[in-house]
C-alpha cells in the first residue's frame, strides 16, 4: 500500500466535505472510470477506506463572455483552467476481525486519494473459505472475483439482462463451475429452450442427464380440475362430469391414471349415476367426446409408463435439465408438471436433511410471472405454480434448496421471488422499468453503475461477495449455451451450401461427363 499511486485529492465547490460520497479532483495524467476503487487513509489508523466512482466528468471555469466567442466560432484552448473530476461514495474500512466498518472520522481537505491496487481489492472482495466459484475478472486491477457458494445457495441469486448479452452464458458457467467443487452443488434446471445441454458435453453424461418435461408427470398426483384445464372444459359440463366420474372411478379402485384405465373407467360410467335425463344417444356422444379427448391427451399416458422421480435423479447426477423444448404442448400443462417437480424436491428438502439442491430457472417470467405485466397458461396453472416457486423462494434457502432466476427482464417475473434474491447479477443496461424494479431492490447507487455494459461484463452485488457493494466484472466463461453452436451466420452457410449441392445434382449429365 505504500507504494499505491495518489490519482487526485478530495474537493468540494463549496467548503463543504462529506464522509459518504467525495469528489476528487484528478491530478494531470491520472485517469478513473466508473466502478473503479480509490482509497483514502484513515485519518486515525491508515487503514485503507475504499470508495467506488460512480461519475467522472470534466469541469471548466465558466466565464461569461466564452459563450459569445463561441457563437462567432472562436473556440478557447485552455487546458491549465480544465480539470477532471470524479465522485465517489463510501464503501468503508476493514477492522483486525475481518468485518467492514463506516468512517465516521472527519477527512481533512484536500486528502490524497489513492487507486486501490490488486492487495486492497482483494481485503474487500475476496469471500471467505474455499467453497467458492469463479466468475471473472475485476477490469481495473485483473484481479479474480470469486463468489461464495453457501450465500449463492442461502440467499438465491438473480442474473438479469437483454438478449445476447451473456446472461445465459454467465448462469451455465456457474452451474459448471459450482457442479465441478469439492463437494459438487447438485442443479436441477428448468430449461425452456434448452440452451443448458452443452453442459453434457463439458461435464460428461454421467454427471449430467437431460430429460423431456413430460416424463416428469405424475398423472395420479394432480387434482380432476387440472385435467379438465388441458381440455378447456368447464366442470358444469356433461363431458367433464363424465370424466370426473371415471377418475373418481380409477382412485377408488386404486388404479393408475393412463390411457387405458380410464377409457376403460368412462365405459363404466352410466347416465344415472350423473342424473342425466336426456336421451341415450345424447349421453353417448359426451362419452365419445371424452374419449377422443383422452386419447389425444399429453398429460396422459398410454399404458404404465413410470414417472421419473427428480429426486432420485438427483442422487445419482450433479445436474438434472428438465428439458421443455420439445413439443408443443400448452403452457398450462407444463406448469402442472414444472409445479409438481419443484414440490417433490421441496417436500424432500423438507424432510431430508441430507439432500438439497439448487433449483434454476431460465427465462423466469414463464414460471414465476408479474401478474398484469407477463402471463402465459391458465390463471390456475400460473397460480399453483408461483405458490411453489414463491414457497422456494422464501423458505427453500434455509432449508437447502437454493433458486437462481435467470431472466432478460426484471419487471416481468414475480416482484416477491425477486425481493429474496440477495446476489444479483447484472449483465447489461436494463429498460426504464425493469431499473426502476432493481433499485427498489439493491438501491440507486448499483443501478447508476449499470449504464451500458459491453457484452459479457456484469455489475455484481450481495451476500456472496466479501463486501455488500457492486463490483465490475469481466465474466470469464467456462461453456457456452448450446444455441451459441448454431449461430445464424453458419445456418446460412450450411443453407447455401445443402442448395449448390442440389444444384449440382440437378445438371443434367453429357456424354463428355
Amino acid at each position: 500500500m505504500d507504494g499505491s499511486l495518489a490519482v487526485g485529492h478530495t474537493y468540494s465547490g463549496t467548503g463543504d466535505y462529506q464522509l459518504d460520497e467525495i469528489t476528487i479532483v484528478l491530478m494531470r495524467g491520472r485517469e478513473l472510470a466508473r466502478g473503479d476503487l480509490v482509497y483514502v487513509r484513515h485519518p486515525k489508523n491508515g487503514s485503507p477506506v475504499v470508495y467506488q466512482v460512480t461519475r467522472v466528468y470534466p469541469h471548466k471555469r465558466v466565464r461569461e463572455y466564452e459563450e459569445a466567442l463561441l457563437r462567432e466560432g472562436r473556440v478557447i484552448r485552455d487546458f491549465e483552467d480544465t480539470t477532471v473530476h470524479a465522485e465517489a461514495y463510501q464503501w468503508g474500512w476493514i477492522d483486525g476481525a475481518g468485518s467492514l466498518r463506516p468512517l465516521r472520522h472527519p477527512l481533512p481537505p484536500n486528502t490524497p486519494v489513492f487507486r486501490a491496487e490488486r492487495e486492497v481489492v482483494a481485503r474487500f472482495t475476496k469471500p471467505n473459505g474455499d467453497w467458492k466459484l469463479l466468475l471473472g475478472t475485476d477490469p481495473s486491477t485483473d484481479l479474480d472475483v470469486e463468489l461464495g457458494v453457501y450465500p449463492l445457495i442461502r440467499q438465491s441469486c438473480l442474473i438479469c439482462g437483454a438478449v445476447g448479452t451473456g446472461k445465459t452464458t454467465t448462469a451455465v458457467s456457474m452451474v459448471c463451475r459450482a457442479a465441478s467443487l469439492n463437494p459438487p452443488v447438485r442443479f436441477f434446471i428448468v430449461d425452456k429452450d434448452g440452451e443448458y445441454t452443452s453442459l453434457i458435453d463439458r461435464l460428461g453424461p454421467d454427471k449430467v442427464l437431460k430429460v423431456p418435461w413430460i416424463r416428469f408427470f405424475q398423472p395420479s398426483d394432480i387434482p380432476w380440475e387440472d385435467y379438465l384445464a388441458e381440455f378447456g372444459w368447464q366442470k358444469t359440463w356433461w363431458n367433464a362430469k363424465i370424466l370426473v366420474k371415471a377418475l373418481k372411478i380409477l382412485y377408488a379402485q386404486a388404479g393408475a391414471v393412463n390411457k387405458v384405465n380410464l377409457r376403460r373407467a368412462v365405459g363404466y360410467v352410466s347416465p344415472d349415476s350423473l342424473g342425466f335425463g336426456k336421451k341415450a344417444e345424447e349421453f353417448e356422444n359426451y362419452r365419445q367426446q371424452v374419449l377422443v379427448a383422452v386419447n389425444g391427451s399429453r398429460l396422459i399416458p398410454e399404458g404404465d409408463l413410470s414417472p421419473l422421480d427428480p429426486v432420485e435423479l438427483l442422487r445419482g447426477r450433479r445436474v438434472v435439465i428438465m428439458d421443455l423444448s420439445q413439443g408443443r404442448d400448452t403452457w398450462a400443462q407444463k406448469h402442472l408438471v414444472v409445479a409438481q417437480v419443484l414440490r417433490r424436491i421441496f417436500g424432500e428438502a423438507l424432510e431430508n436433511r441430507r439432500f438439497g439442491c439448487v433449483i434454476v430457472l431460465e427465462e423466469a417470467m414463464y414460471y414465476a410471472p408479474q401478474r398484469g405485466v407477463f402471463e402465459i397458461g391458465t390463471k390456475e396453472s400460473r397460480g399453483k405454480l408461483l405458490g411453489v416457486v414463491k414457497e422456494i423462494a422464501t423458505n427453500g434457502g434455509r432449508n437447502g434448496v437454493g433458486l437462481w432466476i435467470v431472466t432478460q427482464r426484471l419487471a416481468t417475473v414475480e416482484k416477491t421471488v425477486v425481493t429474496q434474491c440477495a446476489n444479483n447479477i447484472i449483465c447489461h443496461s436494463l429498460e426504464d422499468l425493469d431499473k426502476q424494479r432493481l433499485g427498489e431492490i439493491v438501491g440507486e447507487e448499483f443501478v447508476r453503475l449499470i449504464g451500458d455494459l459491453p457484452q459479457g461484463e456484469a455489475i455484481v452485488k450481495g451476500t456472496a461477495l466479501k463486501c455488500r457493494f457492486p463490483i465490475w466484472v469481466k465474466v470469464l466463461p467456462e461453456v457456452y449455451p448450446a444455441s451459441a453452436i448454431a449461430t445464424p451466420m453458419s445456418r446460412f452457410i450450411h443453407m447455401e451450401q445443402a442448395s449448390q449441392a442440389e444444384a449440382r445434382a440437378a445438371e443434367p449429365v453429357t456424354a463428355d461427363d
